[in-house]
């Protein structure tokens, strides 16, 4: 009986090692697959350039009326624009997984891909992951030169390294989000109208364009209780030439509401393969 123990374990470690190695190689096929595809990569980071151009320019033209009057600027201008570069970053460097995911579901694929020896959604969510860690590089190096460009100025490094690495963890959240939102193409057979109104509450109640310091009490209050505002303003807000001790709670906050749609999403993946199974695919 020992014999047979010690025998019996390793080959279960392997069998561990050998399934997280299978998550791993799909992440790296997405991240390879999506570099090669250099054509969509030059149109986000062409993209990037021109919203931070324009809005460079309006908030230029901004601070400009507010020195001409009597009253002082509140901040820097390049405040605000390095704000603007690790909002947009977060948002444009993430993969349209709930598409791929509804097209899985229109197309009957699904029902294939579950025979597989790999989780449907662990495997999509590695394939998000792959694609959103390429994204993420590219993305990031281009804003730092059009960061430096617009703003005129650096912000101060170490409060650009707590953003940055906020933001990873912020793009996870938003990774999970579009994951559970494709997921309900189970159900719906098209996630579009969930999607739409997610992303309109992104923008606005995770302060994309606008920090959510200059909205009116009563919405700034309803966007930092809800998870936007730590997707898209917290890593703003730190930028922006506030505190480094801001990062340690807004981390925690971001761990919470990542395991929160970690378990939306486990549901989601549960119930709809269980309905899969009782319609027959």
């Amino acid at each position: 009986m020992n014999q047979t123990i010690s025998v019996g374990a390793p080959r279960l470690g392997m069998g561990r090692r050998l399934g997280l190695s299978k998550y791993c190689a799909i992440a790296c096929v997405a991240f390879r697959r999506r570099y090669n595809e250099r054509s969509v990569l030059f149109g986000r980071i062409a993209f990037y350039a021109v919203l931070l151009m324009i809005f460079s320019a309006l908030w230029r033209a901004v601070f400009a009326a507010q020195a001409a009057g009597s009253a002082p600027p509140s901040a820097e201008f390049g405040d605000y624009v390095w704000y603007l570069v690790v909002t947009e970053w977060i948002v444009l460097s993430q993969p349209s997984l709930h598409m791929e995911v509804q097209s899985d579901v229109q197309s009957g694929d699904i029902a294939y891909q579950l025979g597989r020896p790999v989780s449907y959604v662990g495997s999509k969510l590695c394939e998000g992951l792959g694609d959103l860690a390429l994204r993420l590089i590219v993305l990031g190096a281009a804003g730092l030169v059009f960061g430096r460009f617009f703003a005129e100025s650096w912000p101060d490094p170490t409060q650009l390294l707590l953003a940055a690495l906020v933001g990873l963890l912020a793009s996870l959240l938003m990774l999970l989000c579009l994951l559970s939102i494709g997921l309900c193409a189970l159900w719906l057979h098209d996630c579009m109208p969930i999607y739409m109104v997610w992303q309109k509450l992104v923008f606005v109640l995770g302060g994309l364009m606008l920090p959510l310091s200059i909205y009116p009490g009563w919405l700034q209050s309803l966007a930092l209780a809800s998870p936007f505002s730590a997707m898209l303003y917290g890593p703003g807000h730190l930028v922006s030439g506030h505190e480094p001790g801001l990062a340690l709670p807004l981390v925690l906050k971001l761990c919470g509401w990542c395991t929160l749609a970690a378990v939306v999403m486990c549901v989601l993946e549960r119930r709809g393969v269980r309905r899969l199974e009782v319609e027959g695919g």
